[in-house]
């Protein structure tokens, strides 16, 4: 079965909305999405592969001021329209919402849209799985010292579409890879780990075939690891595809629901400083390589550039209508859903952070004093507490830093702090931008961060 195409998925949708008033809704809004998904995972040479389509409905019912929501994974008229009746069933039994308004109204989209790559498209399985085998043979040819190398590699190719009874009919199509590789590596009873990710709205072939070998020459480059003597507060650069890791409460923090209800160390802060006088931070739905571009939003709304903090003072939040109505503004495009199955809320697109210095990683650790370089794995960022801020990561790929040069590498070290201080205490943002699920973000030079 071949991935539906925008049009009939609007169509489909199109059918569906129009019988809102012969099912008891005042407003519908059908969310349609479809994705063609291969994946494949190589361990050393034991090798796994999966494709299939995704295919589902979430669809919104609003009969008054009473809001329900039903899902399906079907795009079948017949289920979908089913689906709806239950939708409204399910509003009819929900309590009055008072800062309901209404459904997104439409409004043009600009010109700009995420990268649709269409050599990506035509990308045979196994094409990808001759890069994959590729890759890991790089890995191994780096050392002797290599053992094990686990590879996943993941393309996805998708469409989605809104239609709303207000007038709504948009939607966009994508397409993603995405690539990562954990090394294992012993030497002399030694075992030491490392990990590479690539992702990208395009294909690339080089990047998917350097992926294992960058792993190995971090896994390698481990060895010596020592624990750190003692306990001390100090600088740290933050790699760039790890600084999600540490800054991932931004995203919690800017969501104007949590600041309208209170959940977030952001409310009241508007237009007050919460950051380094020279930290910039945009939200850009309209990064053309952005993985989380695209024309319009999760409701249909046009996606947007907005300046979440500027020289250090907070400047805005980010909106779904639903948010925005009850502030009497419009919504920021940042409608976003996890899958069909979900309700849209608030959230971030394409973080990017706006360099102070024409520096990557290797020039930023020459400006530590006394601190530690945190780059490939760690563990425990999903522990950080973003309301309160408080974060403590375990890095397995860290150095210890002294006058500007790396002395060894770290067995282990942990990073411990808080979100709201480490943005005041960033030094300096590189230019080294690497493009992630956060955005396209660089490395960073951190102080008075407490390492165990």
């Amino acid at each position: 079965m071949d991935l539906i195409n925008l049009d009939e998925l609007i169509n489909i949708g199109l059918k569906v909305v129009e019988k809102a008033k012969e099912i008891g809704a005042d407003e519908l809004e059908i969310f349609l999405s479809s994705s063609d998904v291969f994946s494949m995972r190589a361990i050393t040479n034991y090798v796994t592969t999966r494709r299939g389509l995704d295919a589902g409905v979430g669809i919104r019912a609003v009969v008054g001021k009473r809001v329900g929501f039903a899902s399906a994974s079907s795009i079948s008229e017949e289920i979908i329209l089913e689906t709806a009746k239950n939708a409204v069933k399910i509003a009819k039994t929900r309590p009055e919402d008072p800062d309901f308004k209404h459904l997104p109204d439409p409004k043009k989209p600009s010109a700009k849209r995420g990268i649709y790559d269409e050599e990506l498209v035509t990308k045979s399985s196994d094409e990808l799985i001759k890069i994959a085998s590729d890759s890991i043979k790089r890995g191994f040819d780096k050392s002797s010292a290599v053992k094990k190398i686990d590879y996943n590699l993941t393309k996805q190719v998708g469409v989605f579409a809104v239609v709303n009874s207000r007038g709504v009919e948009i939607g966009d199509s994508y397409t993603t890879i995405f690539s990562w590789a954990s090394v294992k590596a012993e030497r002399n009873g030694e075992t030491v780990t490392a990990y590479e990710i690539f992702s990208s709205r395009r294909f690339e072939e080089e990047p998917l075939l350097t992926v294992s070998e960058k792993a190995a020459e971090r896994a390698l480059r481990m060895f010596g690891g020592k624990k750190l003597e003692k306990a001390f507060t100090g600088q740290a650069v933050i790699e760039n595809f790890v600084v999600s890791d540490f800054l991932w409460p931004l995203t919690y923090n800017v969501n104007a629901r949590n600041v309208q209800e209170k959940r977030s160390g952001f409310a009241n802060k508007l237009n007050t400083k919460v950051a380094n006088e020279k930290v910039t931070i945009l939200d850009d739905g309209t990064l053309p390589e952005g993985l989380m571009t695209f024309t319009v939003d999760m409701e249909g709304i046009p996606m947007t550039k907005k300046t979440l903090i500027e020289k250090g003072v907070l400047k805005t939040f980010v909106y779904d209508s639903y948010t925005a109505f009850r502030e009497e503004r419009e919504s920021t495009g940042n409608a976003m859903r996890r899958s069909f199955e979900n309700l849209p809320a608030p959230s971030t697109t394409n973080i990017v952070m706006k360099a102070m210095a024409n520096k990557g990683a290797q020039e930023l650790i020459m400006e530590i004093d006394k601190g530690v370089y945190i780059g490939g794995f760690t563990m425990g960022s999903h522990l950080t507490d973003p309301l309160k801020g408080t974060f403590s990561v375990t890095s397995l790929n860290a150095f210890y830093v002294e006058n500007g040069d790396i002395k060894y590498p770290l067995k282990s070290v942990t990073a411990g702090g808080n979100f709201y201080e480490l943005l005041r205490n960033i030094l300096i943002v590189g230019s080294d931008y690497r493009l992630t699920s956060f955005g396209k973000i660089p490395s960073i030079l951190v102080d008075k961060i407490s390492f165990v």
